[in-house]
C-alpha cells in the first residue's frame, strides 16, 4: 500500500515536470508512470517496459531528482522500474493498435476518379495520377498535389489506391496518422517493423502532409523512407493544401525531396463545373433539387462544393421545416440567415472568431478589441495565427480587423505564435478543427 502521501508528492512532482517540460513530451513519456514507493531517500517509480525506463533515466533523471528534492525538501535519488501492472496494460493496447494499423494499411475507400468530376482546374493533376499509377515514362517520383481545402484531394488519394495494378503493394495515411503510428513504435520500440511495414510498400500514399509541420523528426523518417521506396523502383504521391515552399515548417530534407519531384495543383471549379459537381452529389444522395435552386444558391453564395453541398441540404431542411416551397422567393427570405455570412473572408473570420470564444471563453469585443490583457494575448495570438495560415489574409488585413492595428505589430505576434503554437498539443487541436470548419465554411 502506498502512503498517499508519497502519492500527493509524486503528483506534486508531475505537474512541475509537465510545466518544465511541455505537455507533448510528458503525454509521450510520463502519462503511464506510477510511484512505486519511498524508502530511504529513493523514490521509486514504474514505467511501462525497458526502453522508456532507459529514456526516462537518460533524459529526465537530473530533472525527476531537482524536482523530488525540492519537494520532499532533503536529497532523493529517483528509481525507475519497469511496473508490471503498466506493462500489461501497455501491451494490450499496443496489440489493439496493431489490429487498427495492420488493417487499415490497404483500405481503400468507395471513392473512384470516375466518381470525380475532371475539369480545367484539376485535369493536369489527374493525367499525372494515371500516369504514375500505369508506371509510364518518364517517372515522377514523388508526385506532389497541392490545393485549397474543398478541392478534392482526399477524393484523389482514396481513387488514387484503386488505379495501381491488382497486386501493388500500397500504405496510405494522412499525414496526422503518420505522426501517431510513428511515436507509436517508436515509443513500444518496434520502429524497425513499422519501417519495413511503410518501406516494403510499392507505393506510399500521404495524404494531408501540410499535418507534418513542425514535427521534424517525423518529417525526416519519413524523407528517409521516401529515399529507400525511390532506391526500390517504389512510388511516393502526397497530397497537401499549399506548395511545399509556402509552408514554413517543413524540414529542408522532406521539402527538397518534395521539391525535386513533380508538382501539381488542383484549383477550385469554375462556377459551371461547380454546378454540374453539385447536382453529382446531391444525385448521388437521391435528392431531386431543381438546377435553378443550385445555380441561385452557388451564384448567391460561392465557397467551396463541400459548403455548398451542406448549405443546399440545409436549405431543404429548413424548408421541411416551414412547409414552404423552395423557390427564389424562399430563398430571399432566409438564405441569409440559413448560410450566414455570403463574402468567404467574413465566413472564415466568423468561423475563426467563434472557434476561439467557445474554446477560452473570452468575449469578442474584447478579443477585437486593443485591450491588452494576459487572458487575451493567446486567443489574440491564434486568431492572427489562424486568419494567416487558414484565412490567407495579409498582416495589414488582419490588424484592420484586430483594432486597426499596425502592419509591424500584427506580424510580431504572428512571428511570436508561429513557434508557439506548433509546440503546444492544445493549440494545435484549435487549429486542426478550425481547419476542418472552414472545409465547411468554404
Amino acid at each position: 500500500m502506498i502512503d498517499t502521501v508519497v502519492k500527493e508528492t509524486w503528483l506534486r512532482v508531475k505537474a512541475r515536470l509537465q510545466e518544465d517540460i511541455g505537455e507533448r513530451f510528458f503525454k509521450m513519456w510520463f502519462e503511464r508512470c506510477s510511484v512505486l514507493s519511498l524508502k530511504r531517500g529513493v523514490l521509486s517509480i514504474g514505467v511501462p517496459n525497458l526502453f522508456i525506463r532507459e529514456w526516462v533515466e537518460e533524459h529526465y533523471g537530473a530533472v525527476l531528482n531537482r524536482l523530488a528534492s525540492d519537494e520532499i525538501g532533503a536529497p532523493v535519488r529517483i528509481s525507475v522500474k519497469v511496473d508490471p501492472s503498466l506493462f500489461r496494460e501497455m501491451r494490450k493496447e499496443t496489440e489493439r493498435i496493431e489490429e487498427v494499423v495492420d488493417g487499415n494499411v490497404d483500405a481503400v475507400e468507395g471513392k473512384t476518379l470516375d466518381s470525380y468530376l475532371v475539369c480545367s482546374g484539376n485535369e493536369m493533376a489527374v493525367r499525372a495520377l494515371r500516369h504514375v499509377s500505369a508506371g509510364n515514362e518518364p517517372p515522377m517520383n514523388p508526385l506532389v498535389v497541392w490545393g485549397p481545402d474543398g478541392v478534392g484531394k482526399s477524393h484523389l488519394a482514396s481513387a488514387m489506391a484503386r488505379l495501381f495494378a491488382e497486386g501493388t503493394s500500397l500504405y496510405r495515411v494522412t499525414g496526422e496518422e503518420f505522426a501517431r503510428r510513428f511515436a507509436w513504435n517508436l515509443k513500444t520500440r518496434k520502429i524497425d517493423r513499422f519501417r519495413d511495414q511503410v518501406g516494403g510498400a510499392d507505393a506510399l500514399i500521404l495524404d494531408d502532409a501540410q499535418d507534418l509541420a513542425g514535427k521534424t523528426a517525423t518529417q525526416r523518417e519519413i524523407a528517409n523512407l521516401a529515399q529507400d521506396l525511390k532506391a526500390r523502383g517504389g512510388q511516393l504521391i502526397v497530397f497537401m493544401d499549399r506548395h511545399p515552399k509556402e509552408i514554413p515548417e517543413l524540414e529542408e530534407g522532406f521539402r527538397s525531396i518534395l521539391l525535386a519531384g513533380m508538382l501539381q495543383s488542383v484549383e477550385p471549379p469554375a462556377e459551371e463545373d461547380t454546378i454540374r459537381i453539385l447536382e453529382g452529389l446531391l444525385g448521388s444522395a437521391r435528392r431531386r433539387i431543381p438546377r435553378e435552386v443550385i445555380v441561385s444558391v452557388v451564384r448567391r453564395c460561392g465557397g467551396s462544393v463541400k459548403r455548398l453541398d451542406r448549405l443546399v441540404r440545409k436549405i431543404y431542411a429548413f424548408a421541411g421545416l416551414t412547409g414552404e416551397p423552395v423557390d427564389e422567393a424562399f430563398l430571399d427570405r432566409h438564405l441569409d440567415e440559413i448560410a450566414g455570412p455570403t463574402d468567404p473572408e467574413e465566413r472564415r473570420m466568423e468561423v475563426i472568431l467563434g472557434l476561439v470564444e467557445d474554446h477560452f471563453d473570452v468575449d469578442r469585443e474584447d478579443l477585437l478589441s486593443k485591450r491588452k490583457t494576459k487572458v487575451l494575448s493567446i486567443p489574440r495570438g491564434l486568431v492572427v495565427y489562424l486568419l494567416r495560415e487558414h484565412g490567407g489574409q495579409t498582416f495589414k488585413e488582419i490588424g484592420r480587423r484586430l483594432g486597426s492595428r499596425s502592419h509591424t505589430s500584427v506580424y510580431l505576434m504572428y512571428k511570436k505564435y508561429a513557434d508557439i503554437i506548433p509546440a503546444d498539443p492544445d493549440l494545435m487541436a484549435v487549429v486542426r478543427e478550425a481547419g476542418r470548419r472552414l472545409i465547411t465554411a468554404g
